[in-house]
């Protein structure tokens, strides 16, 4: 499996993951303007030709929950690779990252996923997997479209385990469809991860045993991996150390499951 780091911040350097993950190709993106929380036309244009000859098979690591808004530019090549044939999106979130767009048409952090389902034709599904009830509204729109959620609270409760209500609403995906699979690791309760922004309740094990049972049912087509705590931002040590060891734990899971392409 091939490892991608899009450095937007220097996190992957200061957290000690390009240095940890087995031959990592990095591409140093922090230069471009206008890519904090939002993504300007410009930025939007340069990400795009930077990941041009790089494949979807693969995971991708996209620095910060910032930045999570990189998901999209790796859905959009999925779809061409895809051509018609229908495709999912599992996404692992504390948020839905569902907003409406709040400038125009600029892509962000916030509403990048909604962008995805609804401009992209053969993304036929969306499961949001851990996001905070409060933030259902973003999707009340969409949920006769083809977009799923299971919130925090209903993996509240369970300890490492996955309830029968959280693996039936797994069974609603297609199993006929391919599945490119994102997180963010704010929706981790922070034992697990350190983030800028505010967390879930998902422990690694819950997170760990619900990618096998999503792998177990769909051929995956890639995944990537965002959220940390920049040292601007107020990280630490204890902080880089905590993050890196989810880090490694994903990437060797990840490891049994994506085909290199």
């Amino acid at each position: 499996m091939k490892n991608i780091i899009l450095d937007m911040t220097g996190l992957c350097r200061d957290g000690g993951l390009a240095t940890s993950l087995a031959s990592p190709e990095t591409l140093s993106l922090s230069s471009l303007e206008g890519t904090n929380c939002y993504c300007d036309p410009a930025a939007a244009s340069a990400i795009r030709q930077a990941v041009e000859t790089l494949p979807v098979s693969a995971l991708h690591w996209c620095d910060t929950g910032d930045y999570h808004y990189l998901s999209g530019f790796w859905l959009e090549k999925a779809a061409k690779e895809m051509g018609e044939e229908p495709f999912a999106l599992v996404l692992f979130d504390h948020h839905p990252d569902m907003q409406e767009p709040a400038f125009g048409n600029v892509l962000s952090c916030g509403s990048w996923a909604r962008d995805a389902f609804t401009g992209i034709p053969n993304l036929k599904q969306i499961l949001l997997v851990g996001i905070n009830p409060d933030l259902e509204v973003e999707i009340l729109d969409l949920v006769f479209d083809g977009v799923l959620a299971v919130t925090a609270e209903d993996l509240r409760h369970t300890g490492d385990n996955l309830s029968q209500d959280v693996l039936e609403m797994f069974s609603l995906l297609d199993p006929h469809v391919p599945v490119y699979i994102s997180i963010d690791k704010d929706v981790l309760t922070k034992d697990y991860a350190r983030t800028d922004w505010d967390q879930g309740g998902m422990t690694l094990p819950q997170l760990e045993a619900a990618v096998l049972r999503i792998a177990a049912g769909h051929r995956l087509l890639g995944a990537d991996i965002c959220g940390g705590l920049t040292p601007d931002k107020g990280g630490k040590s204890e902080d880089f150390d905590i993050n890196l060891k989810t880090d490694l734990a994903l990437e060797k899971l990840f490891g049994n499951l994506i085909i290199d392409s």
